[in-house]
């Protein structure tokens, strides 16, 4: 099968590559791949600014249909409509994963980086993982599950909009889309999305279009002054971060309220970055680090596309086939393209 192969250690070191079908375990069921969205996270592994394990088929955000069962799988079946949570080689054992929390397990090698992905025509998963894709869902916007159940988590789970809210999002990347619609579908006063000139290309405007309230380029407007004079020198209730930015951090730590909270999901490029550490000390903010999704973000990401309360579709700009692999990149690294899904099939 072809598949997209990061071969070696180093920045580039990407290509497509026939490889063999994977061989499927008692416990797991093989996936024939659908769709496959590019993340920041296969950027950086192109860039080697990421962890990987090569040689590995990149890839993790996908849908498919299963082709074939394992001996032990129960309640699957061949033609059953699938996407996959990512918690592969979890340990099993660590105090994380006997409370439920394996999606940080410290063994966690998720698809795409540590064991071999999506971006190919074939992936096994173990059958535990699996959630089905409603039937008025299609192949295409389940292909988004992923970072729908990471922003779930992220607002709906860890930091929990509260109804009247009003609620910033820095960054206005598919995470921050998302998380500005699930902030309104779940009763926020008022949503408020940023990013810079950049993003004036694709990003912002499908923020207008998207009906989120306040759209801010930061490099016409400060964004903190219009949180102070929409709230009447409040702040925000919430303020969640996906831009990683020391910039945007900064606003955002002067946007949240006294007693607001602050949920960071953005990976910095440095290990360290300033913190403004008594003016939030004095304020008493509830300040959240969140990675990655579990069990129930999943199953509200899946049910909240089914219901029509979050509409994915419009983030969904290009499809391209696997073969135009690096086209897909080069769009979504220069912020011409907010989701782009590749497929292995003819299109």
């Amino acid at each position: 099968m072809k598949a997209l192969v990061k071969y070696a250690q180093g920045k580039d070191n990407m290509e497509i590559r026939d490889v063999p079908v994977p061989t499927i375990e008692a416990d797991e069921v093989l996936i024939k791949v659908k769709y496959t969205g590019i993340c920041g996270s296969d950027l950086k592994i192109l860039a080697d600014e990421h962890p990987y394990y090569p040689p590995v088929i990149t890839g993790h955000e996908f849908s498919g249909e299963i082709v074939e069962v394992g001996k032990a799988v129960e309640g699957w079946k061949e033609g059953d409509r699938v996407v996959s949570e990512l918690h592969t080689k979890k340990c099993g054992v660590c105090s994380l994963c006997r409370t439920g929390e394996w999606y940080v397990c410290k063994s966690k090698r998720a698809p795409g980086w540590g064991i071999d992905g999506a971006f190919a025509e074939y992936v096994k998963m173990p059958a535990w993982l699996l959630h089905r894709i409603p039937d008025n869902v299609s192949f295409k916007e389940a292909a988004v599950t992923e970072p729908v159940a990471v922003a779930v988590n992220a607002v709906l789970e860890r930091t929990k909009v509260e109804p009247g809210d009003f609620v910033a999002v820095l960054g206005c990347g598919p995470l921050g889309l998302i998380a500005a619609q699930l902030a309104k579908a779940v009763g926020a006063s008022a949503s408020l999305i940023t990013g810079t000139e950049k993003d004036e290309g694709a990003r912002l405007p499908a923020a207008r279009k998207l009906g989120i309230d306040h759209v801010v380029n930061v490099q016409r407007q400060d964004p903190v002054a219009l949180v102070r004079e929409l709230t009447n020198g409040t702040g925000a209730d919430l303020v969640v971060d996906f831009a990683g930015a020391q910039p945007a951090l900064l606003q955002g730590f002067e946007m949240v309220r006294i007693h607001g909270r602050f949920c960071a999901v953005g990976v910095p490029p440095t290990d360290m970055v300033e913190v403004p550490w008594k003016a939030l000390i004095y304020k008493g903010v509830d300040v959240v680090f969140n990675f990655s999704s579990k069990y129930t973000s999943w199953k509200r990401a899946l049910q909240m596309m089914a219901t029509g309360r979050l509409d994915v579709n419009p983030l969904i700009t290009h499809v391209l086939p696997l073969e135009d692999w690096h086209e897909g990149f080069e769009l979504a690294k220069r912020g011409e393209a907010i989701k782009v899904l590749l497929t292995p099939e003819k299109l």
